[in-house]
Parts: structure tokens; C-alpha cells; sequence
């Protein structure tokens, strides 16, 4: 695999209308935008207080990319993974939910999130590269890393256990942050979130932070510790501080 079909080339985007912006972000010219989430406070605690300078890092679902160019702005060398346009969103195949309509939804909201990764990237000088793949099946093309990062990809994913494999086959360090839930604190646990009478389509998992530090042991990843923070979650009207936590794990030596 060559250097040009191993990173997507990176896409000049004229119209702000054309983006989604999944996290708050400044955009040079812009101004501040997005969606959904509100990092920016805490970001240093989302990424586990981990420096990140000369770091050669592996970015999982960048979405519109918040991370990757904070991560950049502290020293690191990004490469993302996100995924292609031919390759769909995990959907839980929910039997209340028109699955094709929803697939066609999100091809459409990711292609905007592409967008905005790129509208974003190029006013920024972003060096960050980007290939376009599934985290199922990295290719080995994309080297070793000094760390990969999964900020609240797993519950996305059918197999997660199977994305934190792949990545720790290639890194050195994971930071992996997921949502806390308290309930579920004291065993290596994890609970499928959706229920026969909802119709939640986009989450799989819910997981204690013992799951997956007990499974990064497993793999070989015996240094470990977890840390707890909270961050802004934005929706129509308001917000709310959502409990998160970060497992930082290292390769034993």
C-alpha cells in the first residue's frame, strides 16, 4: 500500500453550511463552532494529563477533529482513522428503527463531519493526516505509534474489544475515555445499552472502568490507572456535565 492510497488527501471545503461540528472549537476567521460537545475546559483530563509533545499518535473517530488539533497544538503528530464513505456507522440492527433510512441519514452526517474536519484543518495549518478505513482492520502501513486515542468510540462499536486490540498491536500507550457510570464500578463489566422498546440505533455498550483496564492487562498493557472528570454535553437548550472516565494504559516492560 503507497503513502497516497494509505491517507485520504486532504479536501479544500469553500462553505461553513457544507460542515458539522461535533465538538466546540475556535476556527480562525469563524469564530467559535459546534454541536454536541464542550472539551475545551477539560481536555487535558479527557486525554488523561498525558503530554503529548513529539508523540507520534494514533487518533481513533476523529469526527470533526477538536482532538486532533489540540493534540497538534500540544506537540503530537496525528494520524486519524476515520471512516470512509463507503463504509457504514455500527448500527445496532434494532427492530424498531427503517435501518435503511438511517444509514442514508448518517452517510450524509458524516460526509458533513468530513467537511468539517477539513473546513477546520486547512484554516488551522493542521498536518495531521487521515486515513479512511474501519478501526476493525488497521493496516500495518501506519507504523508504530507512541499512543493511540479512543475518546468515546468504544460504546459506538459492535466489537470494542476487538478496535483496543488493534490499536495496542500498534501502540505503545492507550488513552481510552468513555462515559462513568457508577453503577457499574467495581467489576470488569460492561452493559448492552439498548433495550427492546427503545429505538437507540447509534450505542451499543455502556462500560465500568475495570472492563477495560481488565482487558488491556490481558493484552499485555499491565501499567495502568483511571482517572474521572466531567464534561459538557450540549443539547437543544441547555447543557449538563456528563461523568467520564479515562484509562491510561502502557505496554509492561
Amino acid at each position: 500500500m503507497t503513502t497516497t492510497d494509505l491517507y485520504g488527501p486532504a479536501q479544500h471545503v469553500e462553505h461553513i453550511e457544507e460542515c458539522y461540528f461535533y465538538h466546540v472549537m475556535e476556527i480562525p476567521g469563524h469564530g467559535l463552532v459546534g454541536n454536541d460537545w464542550d472539551l475545551r475546559a477539560g481536555v487535558d483530563a479527557y486525554l488523561g494529563e498525558v503530554n503529548l509533545k513529539d508523540q507520534r499518535v494514533l487518533e481513533i473517530g476523529p469526527a470533526s477533529g477538536f482532538l486532533t488539533f489540540f493534540m497538534e497544538s500540544r506537540g503530537a503528530t496525528v494520524v486519524c482513522v476515520e471512516l470512509a464513505s463507503r463504509t457504514d456507522w455500527d448500527i445496532v440492527p434494532h427492530v424498531l428503527i427503517d435501518r435503511d433510512a438511517i444509514t442514508a441519514e448518517r452517510r450524509a452526517v458524516m460526509e458533513q463531519l468530513r467537511n468539517g474536519f477539513w473546513f477546520a484543518h486547512e484554516r488551522l495549518r493542521s498536518h495531521a493526516v487521515v486515513h479512511y478505513g474501519s478501526a476493525y482492520e488497521l493496516p500495518s502501513e501506519l507504523g508504530h505509534f507512541d499512543t493511540a486515542v479512543l475518546g468515546s468510540v468504544l460504546l459506538h462499536t459492535r466489537d470494542p474489544l476487538r478496535v483496543i486490540e488493534e490499536c495496542a498491536a500498534r501502540s505503545d500507550r492507550l488513552i481510552i475515555t468513555e462515559r462513568h457510570l457508577p453503577e457499574l464500578d467495581g467489576s470488569p463489566v460492561c452493559r448492552l445499552y439498548p433495550t427492546p422498546h427503545s429505538s437507540q440505533w447509534d450505542t451499543w455498550w455502556e462500560f465500568s472502568p475495570e472492563m477495560i483496564a481488565r482487558f488491556l492487562e490481558v493484552i499485555g498493557f499491565e501499567r495502568h490507572r483511571v482517572t474521572y472528570h466531567d464534561q459538557t454535553h450540549i443539547y437543544p437548550g441547555g447543557n449538563a456535565s456528563i461523568p467520564m472516565f479515562t484509562v491510561v494504559a502502557e505496554r509492561a516492560t
